[in-house]
This record gives C-alpha cells, structure tokens and sequence, in this order.
C-alpha cells in the first residue's frame, strides 16, 4: 500500500533535549585529581570512555514514544535500539608560575575522538482488525524511519579550551575558570550519527572545589554552565545546562584511593528552533557509580577506572558510563 507509507512519512520528533539529544559535556570524567594539588608544570592525560544505553526516557521519565499520522488517524510509537559509543579523550594541561591573588594561572585543551553506533527501533500496537497487508506496509516504514535514525560514524569530537585560576590550601582547593568549545567536530546535518554536536559554539564558566581531611575523606566537585550559540546547520539553539561532577573519596594510603563518583546534568532553558517541541523539553540526567584510584610513589602518573550507572533520566538515552582514565606529569 504505497498511499499509507507516503502519508506515515509525517512523524513528529521525539522528546530528546538539545539537539539530537546531544551534550557538549564529558560526563563523569573528572575523577579523584579534584582533591589533588596541580602545581606549576606540564601534564597530561589520556582517557577512555565507553557509554552504553538500552533505554529511551521521554519528558516525563517514561519510555521515549513519538507519533505519525496515517490513514488509520494518529499511531502511537514507541522508540528502542541502542546507543554505544567508545571515547578517547586527549587532554594537556599547563599550570604557569604567573598568579592572580596567588592563585597560578593554567590553561588545558582536551579534545575527544568518538565513535558511535546508533540502532533506533520503532514499534506499534496496530489496530485490531487491520488487514495482513496494510499492517506489513505500517510495519516496512517503522523499519525504514528506525534505518534513517541509526548509522555509526568515527570522528573528531568538538575541541575544549579552558583558562583558570587555581587556588590551594592545605586542606581545600579553589578553581575558577573559563571554557569555550568549538565546532571542530565531525559534523553533517543529514547524518543520523555525528561525533559533533554541531556548527555553534558554547562558552561555559567553570567551578571547581574540594576538601581533603586527615582521616582520609576528600569530598571534591565540579560544575559548569554552558551557554549555546545557533546551530547555523539547522537554526537550533540548545537550552542552557548546568552539568557536574562529584566524588566521595576516601585515602585508604598514599596510593589508593576508593569511593563513589557520579555526574548530572540539568537543562534549565528550552531549545529553540525549527522541530522543537511545542512544551520545550528539557534533558536531564544522574549517575553515580564506584571508583577506584592509584597514584605512584612519586607522583608522576595516576590511573582511575568508574563505573556510572544513569538514573532520573527525562528526554535523553538511559544507560552505563565507563571510565578508564591516565593522568601523567610531562615536565
């Protein structure tokens, strides 16, 4: 029946916040070098992320449904599938021995190369009564339409400059600082899949604090607010999001650390744009999982590896942070 799969092409767009249910964030990624002292040199750090999710929320934290209208009047859809993607994160640090309020300046650039692979499903309860054909035809486009969402694409991610001012006491660390991300990133408006997020720029102020304690409790946190341009591939705006990460760590001795780290994202302004949902969805999400950290007798390398796991998710994929992290000292 080719009139009923020309007339199901009109399927309004999902829930998913920010473009493409996109975040300009590595979320998760600051680990136990929160608490830590950064003095005035040169590191670096390597990093991989695998990031998983089974599950689709929609704006009120349910599975993720969208709509088509048909000959057969409006048909409720459900959106499946899968999203995997593997991260690795190429980050430089440099801390200079200029000081504002005695406070040393720095500067890092991080930039990720992703790669990704997106298998969406769309499904339907039919009406009763339909007949074997009509139903195989309704069936063939919800392939097609779950086809044109999936792909994979292998890439450069968007680059990240960050300046900062880092202050430090004995027992609590201040760091206050700038970010600006730009739209290096692999990126086609066509494509289901890209490793960027898109042809627009975000500036982000950044915060960092932490405490350490003689019983071996260090308590750090860091939080972002991003501030999105316009799309100038589809006119979109991104809302605005608060996004951080925080830790609970405790010194078991000089070199291992254990604890619990997690991460969420709240977006507290609507997107705008062409295909934007009419109510403004906004994306949210939690994680909080275990880590572990070593860190060398003299100091010059760390390792971590976490395992977050995602919850109160609205208009964004549910699912399973992993991180396997290197911190070196370069100078």
């Amino acid at each position: 029946m080719p009139s009923l799969a020309a007339a199901m092409v009109a399927i309004s767009g999902g829930a998913q916040a920010t473009e493409n249910g996109q975040l300009r964030a590595l979320l998760g990624a600051p680990g136990f070098e929160m608490a830590s002292p950064q003095f005035p040199g040169v590191y670096g750090q390597l990093w991989l992320q695998n990031y998983r999710a089974k599950q689709f929320k929609g704006n009120d934290g349910q599975p993720l449904q969208t709509t088509a209208n048909t000959p057969l009047g409006p048909l409720a859809l459900r959106v499946e599938g899968e999203i995997e993607a593997d991260v690795f994160v190429a980050r430089g640090t440099w801390v200079s021995d200029f000081r504002v309020a005695e406070g040393p300046v720095g500067v890092s650039a991080s930039l990720p190369l992703i790669q990704q692979r997106n298998d969406i499903r769309l499904s339907a309860e039919l009406p009763a009564g339909l007949s074997a054909q009509a139903a195989s035809a309704v069936q063939g486009l919800l392939a097609q339409q779950g086809a044109a969402r999936s792909g994979s694409k292998s890439g450069a991610g968007d680059l990240d400059l960050t300046g900062f001012v880092d202050w430090q006491e004995d027992e609590s660390r201040l760091v206050l600082g700038m970010s600006v991300v730009a739209p290096t990133g692999s990126y086609d408006a066509q494509r289901a899949v890209n490793p960027g997020t898109g042809k627009y720029w975000t500036l982000r102020p950044v915060l960092l604090s932490s405490a350490v304690w003689e019983n071996g409790l260090e308590l750090g946190l860091r939080a972002t607010y991003s501030f999105n341009s316009r799309n100038t591939a589809t006119e979109v705006r991104s809302g605005q999001y608060l996004h951080a990460d925080y830790a609970a760590m405790y010194r078991l001795n000089d070199a291992w650390r254990m604890g619990l780290q997690g991460y969420l994202v709240e977006q507290t302004t609507r997107d705008k744009g062409p295909g934007v949902a009419a109510h403004g969805n906004k994306a949210r999400v939690h994680a909080l999982g275990p880590m572990l950290a070593y860190m060398s007798e003299s100091g010059i390398w760390s390792a971590d590896i976490k395992v977050l796991n995602e919850f109160s998710v609205r208009n964004r994929p549910e699912g399973r942070t992993v991180w396997l992290r290197l911190n070196l000292r370069l100078d």
